[in-house]
């Protein structure tokens, strides 16, 4: 198993579990709305804890959305570190190819110097004590002045720190980092999304994908930040969403391994 695969199993066994949360709350709901047995509201059969559980459950019927938005909110930052783990992943392949910093696409030189002083300029907003920040620079500044320096040394995680939410445009440009510039594009065409889209197309796959990303982003938004007027999802809509990322996820791993 490689390490994508590794990966994207950790993912789809957080989506499961969120999948089995979902369905706890459609039967909780399934639950509020029914009528205890004539047994026990005659109180032939005596069982308090389900009297009192159906009392509750009555009363909070209406307000389990906002538990189906709590779980969208973990599948979507959920995604958002997958993302990152692929990136870091083709990271570290990409470094472990080469023997010089040099021999890396240009592209890739460029988005490691650039952040890298980004994780220097602000190490706590990337999750890095500045003791550890210090010393990405000083591993840095060693390649630069001595382009035979081993690439050993250098950290390619900071190649997927990022402050967006994964919208798609977000992802493009991630991926852009580890020299992938065509990403969407190679996702369209990928069989399970065509279907799931039920769009023949490649172009009209790619727009319905990244539509469908971006509309799951904007409803993380709203439940994150919540006015009056918020809607919060019913646990069904977020099954949806589970599933479009347990797919998405599935083609993405497919495509990035594809040698370019």
């Amino acid at each position: 198993m490689t390490a994508l695969d590794e990966v994207l199993d950790e993912f789809h066994s957080d989506l499961e579990r969120a999948e089995h949360l979902l369905g706890l709350i459609k039967d909780f709901r399934a639950f509020a709305a029914a009528d205890p047995p004539d047994e026990i509201t005659s109180g032939a059969v005596s069982w308090p804890e389900a009297v009192e559980l159906r009392a509750t459950a009555a009363s909070l019927r209406t307000d389990l959305p906002v538990l189906s938005g709590s779980l969208l909110l973990y599948i979507c930052g959920r995604f958002e570190f997958f993302i990152r783990e692929v990136v870091t992943s083709l990271a570290d392949e990409l470094t472990s190819q080469v023997a010089t910093f040099t021999d890396l696409p240009t592209k890739v030189q460029d988005e490691l110097r650039a952040r890298t002083l980004d994780v220097a300029q602000s190490p706590g907003k990337y999750g890095y004590s500045k003791g550890a920040a210090d010393q990405l620079l000083l591993d840095l500044a060693k390649i630069l002045v001595v382009p035979t320096t081993p690439m050993a040394g250098l950290s390619s995680r900071v190649l997927s720190i990022t402050e967006s939410n994964m919208h798609s445009r977000a992802v493009v440009e991630i991926f852009k980092r580890v020299n992938i510039s065509d990403l969407w594009n190679e996702l369209g065409k990928q069989a399970p999304l065509k279907v799931l889209f039920s769009e023949g197309a490649e172009r009209q796959c790619t727009v319905a994908v990244t539509s469908r990303l971006d509309l799951i982003m904007q409803e993380r938004n709203g439940v994150a930040h919540p006015t009056a007027s918020t809607t919060f999802p019913d646990p069904d809509q977020v099954l949806e969403a589970v599933e479009f990322f347990r797919v998405l996820s599935r083609v993405m791993v497919d495509v990035v391994k594809v040698p370019r």
